[in-house]
């Protein structure tokens, strides 16, 4: 198989992958799964293969895994920014063309399901009959189709980033930190009393 057919096989990636990849399908998966496909059309996005789309996601949820398989965006990489700010909120951004965009999931997206959110209580603590359990996963996919069948339009307020582009990653040289006497980046050091230590023992020191 040529470079180019495998680059094309993983640019086509598609929900199968992401749940490959995350372990399983869920609402937050999917979630992530429509945004990704959203800023595809909106900023003219491919996989990222190095560096070429950064995103910047306000939450730590399974919607991240989706992004990263669709759009191959990885800490890793440097091309993925995670603030743990507890809202369905992503920037994405087209390093090659200069186009950027915020996703923020509309908050009337998702209709109260009195039913679905009994039923997740009792599962989650364990309590559920094999009944309900069975009853909360057919609920479950439901939400999954639904939400993979909405255009992204319909789940996602467009808006403008709130940060700028991040820097492309550097790497940086590491040194010995005199207390723990264990490699460290140095760009990630704290100088204390005229030493670069890692954070830490700075926080211990």
């Amino acid at each position: 198989m040529s470079e180019n057919t495998i680059l094309k096989k993983i640019s086509e990636r598609n929900y199968d992958d992401a749940v490959a990849f995350h372990g399983h399908s869920c609402g937050g998966l999917a979630l992530g799964y429509v945004a990704a496909l959203y800023a595809k059309e909106l900023l003219n996005l491919d996989y990222s293969e190095d560096e070429e789309v950064v995103v910047i996601t306000e939450t730590d949820s399974c919607t991240v895994d989706a992004i990263q398989t669709i759009l191959g965006t990885t800490a890793g990489k440097g091309n993925l920014f995670v603030n743990n700010w507890g809202k369905t909120a992503f920037s994405f951004y087209n390093r090659k063309n200069g186009k950027s965009v915020r996703l923020i999931m509309k908050p009337d997206f998702f209709k109260p399901s009195p039913e679905m959110d009994a039923l997740r209580a009792k599962v989650f603590s364990g309590t559920a009959t094999e009944e309900e359990t069975a009853r909360y996963h057919e609920l479950s996919d439901q939400r999954v189709n639904n939400i993979l069948a909405t255009h992204g339009s319909e789940v996602y307020e467009v808006k403008e980033p709130q940060q700028s582009v991040p820097e492309k990653a550097k790497i940086f040289d590491n040194i010995i930190c005199p207390i723990c006497n264990e490699s460290v980046g140095v760009a990630r050091c704290i100088e204390k009393d005229g030493q670069k230590i890692c954070q830490f023992c700075a926080q211990k020191k």
